[in-house]
């Protein structure tokens, strides 16, 4: 493996004769209800469950790094972070949905910066 690679931009990035061509992606078309939800056995009742306490556990958790940000504590229990909290209270959701389906095989990556 060389040390050094030139590459060269003016070939690297001249215009290709080939394109991506992705389909049509549906946006903001979820219109169910969690009974439709059960009647299709898209989901157990026992998988919603799981899906609203995990939400739950989330919120929680963002709410309390939230008190211990404002106000120093949580429960009576006092605690100094000096540091950011980056927060995203209100998306729980697409967090818990987003990793619901996932399995042992998947990979994936943060994007904080």
């Amino acid at each position: 493996m060389p040390k050094s690679l030139y590459i060269d931009p003016n070939e690297v990035l001249r215009p290709k004769e080939h394109e991506i061509k992705f389909p049509e992606i549906p946006v903001m078309t979820y219109d169910k209800t969690v009974a439709q939800e059960l009647e299709e056995k898209n989901f157990t009742k026992e998988d919603l469950l799981h899906i609203y306490r995990d939400m739950f556990v989330i919120r929680e958790f963002e709410t309390m790094l939230n008190l211990v940000k404002t106000t120093g504590g949580y429960n009576g229990v006092a605690y100094n972070n000096p540091g950011p909290a980056h927060l995203s209270m209100g998306q729980e959701a697409a967090a818990v949905g987003m990793a619901y389906t996932l399995t042992t095989d998947d990979f994936i990556f943060g994007s904080l910066r």
